[in-house]
Parts: structure tokens; C-alpha cells; sequence
């Protein structure tokens, strides 16, 4: 397509195919880049638009763009999430090392009545009044 024809149909387009770009996207300048990234396409390609049928290509052609973007988007959101969860599970490992060490502390210093205290408060998750019962 040639420049000249793809600085009419921007000249013509460009506002609204902003616009349903912003009214999906919720952000100016990713709309922006989704509008302009369709124009340098055109540039680009041999894409052939007839008048009749070019605003309606531009249209589609800025939902799609908007789709795959927001998408791309899910996409990221869902690697970071995992990601953070990893580092979570390292940190319950990490947690885990460090309840190794405060046990070994705890037989360390502890009388045999405290550790049984203990024992039966943070590694069995009793609460006060089970522990009563039970010494």
C-alpha cells in the first residue's frame, strides 16, 4: 500500500480506532502503539483496502490487536504468578530450615517440661486450653 493512500486512511481513521483501542485497553499510550503498530503494517504489507471496506478492516484490526495485547497481558500475570508462588515454596523451605535450627535450640535450652510446652503449642498447633487438658 502506498504512503500516501495509508496517510488518508490515517488522517480519516485514526481518532476512532483510538478510541475503541482506549475503551479496551484502559491506557493512552498502549493505544496508541496498538493504532500506530496497524498503520506501519499497512506500510509494510500489500494489503489492498477498498474504500468501502477499510474502515471496517482498520476496526477489526484494532480489536484484535487490543485482544492479543490483553492477552499477551493475562499471559505475563499468570508467569509472574507462578513465579512468586515458586518463591514463595522457597521460603516455606527456607521456613522450614529455620524450624529445624529453633528445635535444636529449643532442646538446647529447654527443660524437658518446657519443651514439651513447646512441643505441643508450635509444632502440634495446640492451643492453650487443649495443652492444660492434656498436662
Amino acid at each position: 500500500m502506498d504512503r500516501q493512500h495509508v496517510e488518508q486512511l490515517f488522517r480519516q481513521h485514526y481518532r476512532r480506532m483510538y478510541s475503541v483501542a482506549c475503551s479496551l485497553l484502559y491506557d493512552e499510550q498502549e493505544s496508541e502503539d496498538v493504532v500506530s503498530e496497524i498503520f506501519a503494517h499497512l506500510l509494510e504489507s500489500n494489503t489492498e483496502l477498498l474504500p468501502a471496506s477499510a474502515e471496517g478492516y482498520l476496526m477489526v484490526a484494532v480489536r484484535n490487536r487490543c485482544l492479543k495485547r490483553l492477552r499477551d497481558k493475562s499471559n505475563r500475570e499468570r508467569i509472574i504468578h507462578l513465579y512468586s508462588c515458586e518463591i514463595q515454596e522457597n521460603n516455606w523451605e527456607e521456613d522450614e530450615r529455620r524450624l529445624v535450627q529453633l528445635r535444636h535450640l529449643a532442646h538446647t535450652l529447654l527443660t524437658s517440661r518446657e519443651l514439651r510446652l513447646f512441643t505441643l503449642r508450635y509444632l502440634d498447633g495446640k492451643d492453650y486450653k487443649a495443652i492444660c487438658a492434656e498436662m
